[in-house]
């Protein structure tokens, strides 16, 4: 039997599609018959016609939920949706809990599918497998330019707060004032601790009804879903501008949007840059000194993370992903936290001995790839799509 994997064209910088272009090749090069359905008019007539022919769908598999919330389509079909989200449940609710029993959630991340089966009420849970190492831009070991990449996307945070303490609703201004105070604090202290916890644990359930009283929701499951969502971005925000400061005196190109007021700093070392499709931004891995990325939350690691590893570049993590117990080996050296000096020193390091670098990420990727390859993937995604029977 097959396998289809379905694409959204229209997303920001368009990922979808180099994603599925790889899964798609990294599912044939174990044997795995694949075939991509665009996301559009065409995609039922498209499925019932691959599902006719041959020996059928095994199962179909998406990112982020998309096109999930078809539950007549899925139930007509009787194919398994294996949705695998990269992103919060707080992101587009509708994409994590549709009601159809062909319809399963797996999250790259622990602690997201944790939040999934805590809040949102499905009759199967959601379960977790990391990504595994995808991508492979054909780099091929031609690193050069001595400055580290950074690849970010940046909502400002001081301007975010602003808004904040300006918005009628007063409780809810204090409490994510609060909330996003508690979020900085914690990555500057360490970073142990998942931000989306630090925000459970301010939000009493008195809290709670207040807010929703305030903001006249029938619904306090909506209300805790909204707080997670405008608060998730404080985190990696903070973490993308402790970097700018950290390494103000070491060459940085830094790819993405909304890094004006970093610009207007003028540092000679830092040249702010935009980004096109993600399958034309293979140059970001290609530097001598390799990436500096910023995790999503402080238990996962980030697609671009995988990328590095697939180009057997460097890599400096901005997370406090448990590399010992999974990987059984002490990595600290590719991470960094938020306390004063520790990403410093890691730069340095990587500075003194570029080449040493990347053999300790390679070694990682080898790792990590031994832990969680595709293979195991696929074998997991057909024992989810055989249970949903």
């Amino acid at each position: 039997m097959s396998i289809v994997i379905l694409n959204w064209a229209k997303g920001e910088n368009d990922p979808f599609t180099y994603f599925n272009d790889r899964l798609k090749r990294s599912f044939e090069q174990i044997g795995r018959t694949t075939r991509i359905i665009g996301i559009d008019d065409q995609m039922v007539p498209n499925l019932f016609d691959a599902h006719a022919k041959g020996t059928g769908i095994e199962f179909i598999f998406t990112w982020q939920g998309l096109g999930s919330r078809l539950t007549s389509l899925w139930d007509e079909l009787k194919i398994p949706l294996l949705c695998y989200h990269g992103d919060h449940p707080c992101y587009q609710i509708e994409n994590h809990s549709p009601a159809s029993p062909w319809v399963r959630h797996i999250y790259a991340v622990p602690s997201f599918a944790l939040f999934a089966n805590t809040h949102i009420p499905r009759k199967k849970e959601a379960t977790y497998f990391p990504t595994p190492i995808l991508f492979d831009d054909k780099v091929k070991g031609n690193f050069a330019g001595d400055h580290f990449v950074l690849p970010k996307n940046m909502d400002d945070n001081r301007l975010t707060m602003g808004v904040w303490r300006n918005i009628p609703e007063r409780q809810l201004s204090r409490f994510l004032l609060d909330a996003a105070g508690a979020v900085i604090s914690e990555f500057k202290s360490g970073n142990h601790v998942i931000h989306h916890d630090v925000i459970e644990s301010l939000l009493t359930p008195d809290l709670l009804s207040n807010l929703q009283h305030e903001l006249r929701s029938d619904s306090h499951g909506a209300v805790r879903m909204l707080l997670h969502f405008l608060l998730d971005p404080i985190h990696r925000n903070a973490i993308s501008e402790s970097i700018i400061h950290e390494l103000a005196d070491i060459p940085l190109k830094i790819y993405g949007r909304g890094w004006d007021r970093f610009k207007a700093i003028e540092n000679r070392n830092h040249e702010f840059l935009s980004f096109n499709a993600v399958s034309d931004n293979a140059f970001q891995f290609a530097s001598n000194y390799g990436i500096v990325d910023v995790a999503p939350i402080c238990d996962s690691l980030h697609d671009r993370t995988l990328r590095a590893m697939g180009n057997k570049s460097g890599f400096l993590v901005g997370s406090d992903w448990p590399h010992v117990s999974l990987l059984g080996k002490d990595f600290s050296d590719v991470f960094f936290d938020g306390s004063l000096g520790t990403l410093r020193s890691r730069a340095e390091q990587v500075l003194a001995s570029p080449q040493a670098h990347r053999q300790r990420c390679q070694e990682f990727a080898s790792r990590y790839h031994a832990q969680f390859s595709v293979f195991s993937f696929v074998k997991y995604l057909e024992s989810v799509g055989q249970a949903t029977h």
